[in-house]
Formats: C-alpha cells, structure tokens, sequence
C-alpha cells in the first residue's frame, strides 16, 4: 500500500484491491444470516407430558405391547405369539383401535434387522402409531399393583 510517485501512469499494479472481495462477502454473509433460521428442518414429535415423578403410573389394560426378546419369541402383552400367526392375532387385537398407540419393546441383544421386521409387520397389520419403549418390558414378569 504504496504511495504512486510516479513511473508507468495506467500501467498494471501489483496491489490487490480488496474492496470488491469485502462488499461481496459482506453481501453474502447477510443473505446466509437472513436465510439460516428459514432452513432448519425438523420432526414433528408427539412428547408425552411431564408427570410429577412420586406418582406412579396406572397400568391401562388397553394398552398393548409388542416385545421381542433375545431368543426371537414375540410376546402381545403376556401372550406367547408364534412368528406366523402374529400378522393374523395383530389384525384381530387392532381394529377399531383407531391412533392409539402401540409400544415396542425389545431386548438390548437383539438384532437392528429383526427388531425393524417385526416393527413392519406391526405396522402393516392395522398399527398407525408405534411407541418405542427405550427399556425392557419383561412381558413374563408380573407386575406390581398399583399403590403397592
């Protein structure tokens, strides 16, 4: 950033003009600020409320649980359910069950693969939400009362 004393007048210059450079990137920065918040994208979530954490829940007996555990058995709540009569006892337990949800539940040894199958066959025999349940729910242990 020299001072031009004089030599080739209009000859080239070995400076760099950064003026151009800056209004350009200042122009670009704010198209990308004002256009940021418009391309976050997301998933709607149906999030359950809070509850306060010293009530226990209820059991609902309308509830219905799909378990798989790491042997491959596939349980409908307390029911033993063969892998081939599960589409036929799904579409039985289901109708006129409308949205309500149904929760699955697998064993932490159970494969991604057989745990994704079996959530399609739930899904395609009359299931319209499914609710993952992120614990295992033993479907041979009894459970306890409420209250107790």
């Amino acid at each position: 950033m020299g001072m031009d004393v004089g030599g080739n007048k209009g000859g080239p210059k070995s400076e760099i003009n950064v003026t151009p450079l800056v209004d350009v990137m200042l122009v670009l920065l704010i198209i990308f600020m004002i256009l940021q918040p418009m391309l976050q994208m997301g998933y709607d979530v149906n999030v359950p409320p809070n509850t306060p954490s010293n009530v226990l829940p209820q059991a609902n007996p309308e509830q219905i649980i799909v378990s798989l555990t790491a042997n491959n058995e596939i349980y409908l709540n307390k029911e033993r359910v063969e892998r081939s009569n599960l589409p036929i006892r799904l579409q039985e337990v289901l109708r006129n069950r409308g949205k309500k949800p149904v929760f699955f539940s697998c064993e932490d040894t159970v494969k991604y693969d057989d745990a994704m199958r079996l959530m399609d066959v739930v899904r395609n025999n009359g299931a319209e939400n499914i609710g993952i349940v992120m614990d295992w729910v033993n479907p041979l242990e009894q459970v306890a009362p409420a209250g107790s």
